[in-house]
């Protein structure tokens, strides 16, 4: 009953996901974690309509256990970060606009503008292009998941978070995306952003 639970919630924050245009068409995978089994998003399926029903299982080798669709290749970066992080319970990759603009132009995410920002996207990544889906792609987050980022932008691509729970992951997608967009409105208006002092920020990490 909890594990369906789980996957109910989960299948609805994937939803949202697409609803709150995070993600575009087909793309993006998300995926959670349950004991040594993951559940995830197939590939080239349009999240809006996701449900329990259309949940692919895998174990931790990416041997495939159940689903009736097919996993992306992309779960190659799922299992690097699950295997490294032991307390990842969930990770969303998507494509979200403001995000995309940053990614495409390495444009980085001051984090100090907004108090949910310092303590939700506290050391984001940042990883050069490589192809989707291959075994580099995936080696490409081992370094920085083992020092602990939640968040990686990727260059030409998109942006994947991770969290121990799903609330957790998609909660640091739409505050990067937030964040992403007020970066871009600052460079349209030639500003410099004001930031939260420093002594005020460590503040805010202490709580969390």
């Amino acid at each position: 009953m909890i594990k369906q639970n789980e996957l109910q919630k989960f299948a609805s924050y994937v939803r949202l996901t697409w609803d709150r245009k995070l993600t575009e068409s087909t793309g993006g995978n998300m995926s959670i974690r349950i004991n040594d089994k993951i559940y995830l998003t197939p590939t080239s399926f349009i999240k809006h309509f996701f449900t329990v029903d259309d949940i692919v299982v895998v174990d931790m080798q990416g041997n495939q256990l159940a689903g009736k669709y097919q996993f992306s290749s992309e779960i190659k970066m799922h299992l690097k970060i699950y295997n490294v992080r032991k307390n990842i319970k969930s990770i969303f990759h998507a494509h979200p606009r403001n995000g995309l603009i940053c990614a495409i132009n390495k444009i980085k995410i001051n984090t100090n503008i907004l108090p949910e920002a310092a303590f939700m996207l506290e050391n984001i990544a940042y990883l050069p292009y490589c192809q989707p889906g291959t075994d580099q792609f995936a080696e490409n987050f081992i370094k920085d998941a083992k020092k602990g980022c939640n968040v990686f932008v990727l260059e030409n691509h998109g942006v994947t978070t991770c969290g121990d729970s799903v609330e957790t992951a998609f909660a640091r997608l739409e505050t990067f995306e937030t964040c992403a967009y007020l970066a871009v409105m600052q460079t349209l208006l030639r500003r410099v952003p004001n930031l939260i002092p420093a002594e005020e920020i460590s503040k805010i990490l202490k709580k969390t």
